[in-house]
């Protein structure tokens, strides 16, 4: 019944289904026999309408007038090319659909394509040339899917680099020394105290290095991220040396102290003991021990403070960091009695362990082994960990730390309560955020009348000038 309903265009591009005058009474016709009829027709590659099929089925049923009038059912198709953009513009590829009876892409639908889809940068020729051909082996409505383009990420710079040419006291004094070609290392012997010669290069900088744009398909710049170009600074007892802008030199034989951008070199006295032959020890730079603190001794310095054995119940402060190669070493007091070990520290304590102490720091206190029963206050952290993560215990005492407290085991068995505040410096904060705020509110109200005060004295400005205007007798 198709067969007598279904015609091809003059120029065979459409396919035309109307129904003849004689069925006024309508006529029935079944979805599942038009690819036959198409195919008498040489049609069966063309692009199917399905909804105008349905449509023309019900109206030819019906004998509705448009049934009467024509529809198109099917029509030649060529193939298709669409860009599709991915991974936010960093990808095109194009979506190529066969040809349904029609013509397979030009090279001017592919430039087309992309033209539409702005796509200008990264485009690879090779996968162009596929995409040419794939249309002509495609099937008809068989699509594929070919990347075409490729955008660049940017290349990330290089912040600049500070590089020290001298050995960090503080990590020196903690590692024991080899002795002889047998692997074995002696636990006395920590090395040599780190120390510098006048005129000796201390710290090279490496300047930043800049980024490279990237780009998307679409020629998009992305740029890169800043890098921060950090000057060398120079401290006290360092100075730049005069061959090479990025190279300090040292001014002064002292210890160094490592800063983040620069060196400082302090005046350091270097000692074996601290007992009572050398009486309590003061001294305005920073002070190295190679030996013991005995008990009872007091040790205070403006620099830093190392002792490469042990600290026994004694007084050490230090505007500068705490470095202790063995333990701190206190006693059990009663409730209510100082420790008799105290160290008070400007920057970092550092230690194997320790126990029975009270111990101050206004920068981070770290132990390796465990923290045993003491007082501990610092502005930092407080880590109780050693290098390979698997010790470090902290128990009993109370530990009051402004960041974080990290321990491998934290606790005691039995009836020794363990007392820990962490983040205590939030309480500090949180009440500065309060009065930053009142303040801001404050000078928000003061604009805001100042303001107010400026409109006024426009408005009276405005007056008085009107008013000298008009007319002496309108006055």
């Amino acid at each position: 019944m198709w067969k007598s309903v279904l015609s091809l265009s003059s120029d065979k591009q459409q396919v035309i289904a109307q129904l003849p005058k004689e069925y006024e009474q309508g006529l029935a016709l079944e979805l599942t026999l038009l690819g036959n009829a198409l195919q008498e027709i040489n049609a069966q590659d063309y692009w199917v309408d399905d909804s105008a099929v349905n449509q023309f089925i019900k109206s030819a049923q019906a004998a509705k007038g448009e049934a009467f009038s024509g529809l198109t059912l099917a029509e030649i198709r060529n193939a298709t090319a669409e860009v599709v953009l991915t991974e936010q513009d960093m990808l095109a590829s194009i979506k190529v659909t066969g040809a349904y009876a029609g013509e397979a892409l030009a090279p001017n639908d592919i430039i087309s394509a992309l033209t539409t889809a702005r796509v200008v940068k990264g485009l690879n020729k090779k996968a162009l040339k596929k995409v040419l051909l794939l249309s002509q082996q495609l099937k008809k409505g068989e699509t594929y899917t070919q990347p075409v383009a490729i955008g660049k990420r940017p290349k990330e710079g290089k912040d600049a680099q500070f590089i020290p040419l001298v050995a960090d006291p503080k990590q020196r004094v903690l590692k024991p020394q080899q002795a002889g070609s047998n692997g074995k290392v002696d636990m006395r012997d920590l090395g040599a105290v780190v120390t510098v010669g006048e005129n000796e290069q201390v710290m090279r900088r490496i300047p930043a290095i800049p980024g490279e744009n990237g780009y998307t398909v679409t020629g998009a710049i992305i740029p890169p991220r800043p890098v921060k170009d950090l000057p060398l600074k120079p401290g006290a007892g360092t100075r730049f040396s005069p061959d090479n802008p990025n190279t300090l030199l040292s001014t002064m034989s002292g210890m160094p102290i490592i800063k983040a951008s620069g060196i400082e070199i302090d005046e350091a006295l270097c000692l074996s003991n601290v007992d009572i032959s050398t009486g309590h020890i003061k001294f305005k730079g920073s002070v190295v021990i190679s030996g013991n603190v005995e008990p009872n001794m007091e040790v205070t310095a403006t620099g830093t403070i190392t002792v490469g054995g042990f600290v026994e119940s004694a007084f050490l402060k230090a505007k500068g960091d705490i470095t202790v190669a063995k333990g701190i070493i206190g006693h059990n007091v009663d409730d209510g009695e100082k420790k008799s070990c105290r160290l008070e520290s400007g920057g970092d304590v550092v230690a194997n362990y320790a126990q029975f102490a009270d111990i101050r720091a206004k920068g981070d206190i770290h132990f390796t082994v465990h923290s045993l029963n003491n007082d501990i206050r610092c502005s930092g952290d407080l880590l109780v960990i050693g290098s390979n993560k698997k010790q470090g215990t902290l128990s009993g005492g109370e530990a009051k730390v402004g960041g974080k407290v990290q321990c491998h085991h934290l606790g005691v068995e039995g009836d020794t309560a363990t007392y820990i505040q962490a983040f205590a410096n939030y309480e500090h904060y949180a009440k500065k955020l309060e009065q930053l705020q009142e303040r801001y509110t404050e000078l928000q109200e003061r604009k805001m009348i100042s303001i107010r005060r400026e409109i006024e004295l426009k408005k009276s400005l405005n007056r008085v000038e009107a008013t000298s205007k008009m007319p002496s007798s309108q006055r």
